[in-house]
């Protein structure tokens, strides 16, 4: 069994990632969820002029002798925000100003009008102040010339504001990779149709879709092969044609109908088969083509077991259709936290355990396992928000003791 650095090391070398020849032009408005593939400089300041944060007076502050409660000054006009007449504040004058507004011409600070009386034209202000008080300045937030997102950035909805700020609209993206999803099994029903006797409900189907959905992937929707040498053979050979990557699972184990790692070896090369961690030992993956100057289909082979299945895909499968999608890839993000009860492992594979994690009442991060940890239970993953995560010579761990979690509700 590879242990699962070496196998997901293995496994971003051969994926590789797309190149700058497999980009495209999007709009802004269509660009979340693509990887960003060349780095975006600010065309402006941000505030592009300096501007009021407050609904005050704008004026000159230190233009007389004396303290600000003793000084008067006379309002002049008035500047909303989006005006851009032009206005110069002289000594003694204020201009009424609102929160965005730019400041005008001479006046060096902002008082909020919680800080003012008026009496008709003529202000006083309350207190003490300081120059530059309550103005934004020009390029504050962002400054002109600098890189605002890097290359290789998954887009969200932050990014699609901070884009519009600077008045970008198009975007220079990766391509989305394409995935043929199929499963196999002769024991797999739809959720809506009868269940046979012997049969089960497909599950993997429907968390593997929306996920590889929410990594940006184009989801070819190839249903159910049954557990049949030839139709696998002939599914597999389609997809390596119309897809970058096959996703499948089941058929990776040794039972007599477990076909998938067989067609896999004939058509192409595995490059593994077993990773040593526990949920998904069995994890086949290669390329379903022996001709290396082909580009064809890699197929990620997963478990059938529900939760074997959903592991492996984050573990292993996601990070490498990250990579290949453009993004670079980040170690685990793993956190310290206390067991609030003893687990039960044995040495031999690194262990992902389901558990729901919190703070406690003293601020610290407090672990609890999931009651069953078999390989079957998707309700531990509905009903998690983090991993266990425990060391592959590692035994069982006492209550008290301190460990590393995995949080994986991003992933879903």
């Amino acid at each position: 069994m590879r242990p699962y650095s070496e196998a997901l090391q293995q496994l971003l070398s051969d994926v590789g990632r797309l190149s700058q020849s497999e980009v495209e032009s999007v709009e802004l408005m269509n660009a979340t969820g693509r990887v960003l593939a060349n780095d975006v400089v600010s065309p402006m300041n941000v505030p592009p002029k300096d501007n009021s944060a407050m609904d005050g007076y704008a004026l000159k502050l230190n233009e007389a002798d004396g303290t600000d409660a003793e000084r008067t000054w006379v309002v002049t006009a008035t500047r909303l925000a989006g005006d851009a007449t032009e206005i110069n504040v002289l000594a003694g004058q204020a201009v009424r100003i609102m929160t965005g507004a730019e400041v005008p011409e001479g006046a060096d600070t902002v008082i909020m009008q919680e800080e003012v009386t008026r009496d008709g034209d003529v202000i006083r202000i309350k207190g003490e102040h300081r120059e530059g008080e309550n103005i934004r300045v020009a390029g504050n937030d962002i400054a002109e010339g600098r890189t605002i997102i890097a290359a290789g950035t998954r887009l969200d909805a932050s990014h699609m504001g901070l884009l519009a700020s600077v008045g970008v609209d198009k975007l220079s993206v990766y391509r989305q990779p394409t995935v043929a999803l199929l499963s196999t099994g002769d024991e797999l029903t739809e959720p809506g149709q009868p269940l046979p006797a012997g049969a089960i409900y497909n599950s993997n189907r429907y968390f593997l879709l929306p996920m590889l959905e929410k990594l940006g992937c184009k989801v070819l929707d190839l249903g159910t092969i049954r557990d049949d040498k030839a139709a696998i053979r002939q599914a597999f050979a389609q997809a390596a044609q119309d897809a970058d990557f096959v996703v499948t699972t089941g058929g990776v184990s040794v039972g007599d109908a477990d076909f998938v790692k067989e067609v896999l070896d004939e058509l192409g090369n595995i490059d593994f088969w077993k990773v040593a961690i526990k949920p998904g030992k069995p994890f086949a993956c290669g390329s379903l083509t022996k001709d290396p100057t082909k580009k064809a289909g890699y197929l990620f082979g997963l478990p059938g077991n529900p939760v074997s299945a959903i592991v492996t895909f984050m573990l292993l499968a996601r990070p490498a259709l990250e990579q290949f999608s453009g993004q670079a890839v980040q170690p685990l993000a793993m956190l310290p936290a206390k067991l609030s009860q003893s687990v039960r492992k044995r040495p031999g594979r690194m262990d992902f355990q389901r558990a729901n994690y919190k703070v406690s009442e003293a601020g610290e991060l407090v672990v609890t396992p999931f009651n069953s940890q078999s390989s079957g239970v998707l309700s531990s993953i509905a009903e998690s928000n983090c991993f266990i995560v425990l060391a592959r010579d590692q035994g069982s761990v006492d209550e008290g003791a301190q460990v590393e979690i995995l949080p994986f509700r991003q992933w879903l």
